[in-house]
């Protein structure tokens, strides 16, 4: 079995990150907030999670409600990006920050995190000067597909799922395409990644974070 990869930044190092965006693009107005490497997240690059409905107050004092909020980045995807490009630093920056603005929504305008119109002025006013380039969504299919286990085939229109994990269930979900029934392939051999770049096959996926 192969061995996971070793996080490319310490907890104390992404924390860091954090307090650094926090003050440059937030005024410093966002509450701790745990920033985790996950070995499991392999469909998309980073996400905002909590468990439980935005809170009206926060106290600096209440640990089990911090406890509730994380940051989680992606260490199978994250790892070879920052190993393999000179931008990958930026794009974890990038990363953070767009999580971040999930955690204003929170934390700030106590609304569920999503990529409505408050979503889309922070980030505008995030990328203004020219440092990070938040986006909404991430093309890391290369990456995603070599990480492939599971796959599924629509009935319809012959369009492939795949993912690591079983997370499509056909009685529930259908073709984002056309809407058809999916039938479930079973285990697959997984994709090289230089297999992915090459195929002008396989369907074009923008990972939401």
């Amino acid at each position: 079995m192969a061995s996971s990869p070793t996080p490319p930044l310490t907890t104390d190092e992404l924390t860091a990150i954090w307090f650094d965006l926090n003050v440059r693009y937030f005024d410093g107005v966002l509450p701790p907030i745990d920033l985790v490497w996950s070995r499991r997240l392999t469909s998309s690059i980073g996400m905002f999670v909590s468990r439980g409905g935005p809170r009206s107050l926060w106290s600096e004092t209440a640990s089990p409600r911090q406890s509730r909020r994380e940051i989680r980045l992606s260490l199978p995807l994250l790892t070879p990006l920052l190993a393999r490009s000179p931008h990958g630093f930026n794009e974890l920056l990038s990363t953070v920050a767009h999580e971040m603005i999930h955690q204003w929504q929170y934390d700030i305008l106590k609304r569920r995190p999503s990529h409505g119109p408050d979503f889309l002025r922070k980030m505008t006013q995030v990328n203004r000067d020219g440092s990070l380039a938040v986006t909404l969504y991430h093309s890391l299919q290369q990456e995603v597909l070599a990480l492939a286990r599971f796959a599924w085939r629509c009935r319809q229109c012959g369009r492939i799922y795949r993912r690591q994990r079983r997370t499509i269930q056909p009685r529930r979900h259908h073709c984002g395409s056309c809407r058809g029934a999916l039938q479930e392939l079973g285990a697959v051999r997984r994709i090289p990644s230089t297999a992915v770049r090459s195929s002008p096959k396989q369907p074009q996926l923008s990972l939401p974070f």
